[in-house]
């Protein structure tokens, strides 16, 4: 009985007494914190991989393009780094930890009206599919709040030309909020395994 009411103490101690060593917290990737340098973006970043994503500078992005305020421009949040869509190709970010993807702000690069289809992926396969509409003139938030994925998958299409030039069906990204599962804390399981302890100690008492 004395040990019982020992490993019984120890575990409230352990559950309530510590913090967790393993909890989450969202982040949002801005891409200007570590900044990102033009280009197609090399993985890792923030700790997920990215297939298909080119970093551009939105605010400098008429300078570049055909001499045209474009989707680029009025899709920047903060500061001045937005992605896209290569090419207005599907495009991906995966991860070897689970993650919850919780919202994003989406521009149409060229098209107004533009079709972005996002899909989320966890071991169940696809546990997620939903299609949004962006305007090519202001950047709009959406809130997907995606749980335990390990994959997103981003396929644009439709809409109508916005600027008299036809850039293709390229979606503009900035302000990417996510977080990571949290694993197990090690005292947590640790408090687990005492508790099975105490049941066993029950089971083989006289």
């Amino acid at each position: 009985m004395k040990v019982r009411m020992v490993l019984l103490s120890v575990m409230c101690f352990w559950l309530f007494g510590l913090p967790s060593t393993s909890i989450s917290s969202p982040t949002v990737i801005t891409f200007d914190n570590p900044p990102l340098n033009p280009g197609y973006i090399t993985t890792p970043y923030q700790g997920l991989s990215w297939s298909n994503f080119y970093c551009e500078n939105g605010i400098l992005s008429p300078n570049i393009y055909p001499s045209i305020t474009n989707g680029l421009y009025y899709g920047v949040v903060s500061l001045s780094n937005v992605v896209i869509n290569g090419l207005g190709q599907p495009a991906e970010i995966d991860s070897a930890t689970n993650f919850d993807f919780l919202s994003v702000y989406l521009t149409g690069g060229w098209h107004s009206n533009l079709n972005i289809e996002v899909q989320g992926f966890g071991i169940g396969g696809l546990l997620y599919d939903t299609t949004v509409v962006a305007s090519a003139t202001s950047p709009t938030l959406f809130t997907f709040d995606y749980l335990n994925i390990d994959r997103l998958y981003f396929n644009s299409y439709g809409g109508d030309v916005a600027f008299g030039y036809d850039g293709g069906a390229q979606f503009v990204m900035d302000n990417f909020d996510f977080e990571f599962v949290p694993e197990p804390s090690s005292l947590l399981l640790t408090a687990l395994g005492g508790v099975s302890l105490v049941a066993f100690l029950k089971r083989r008492r006289p």
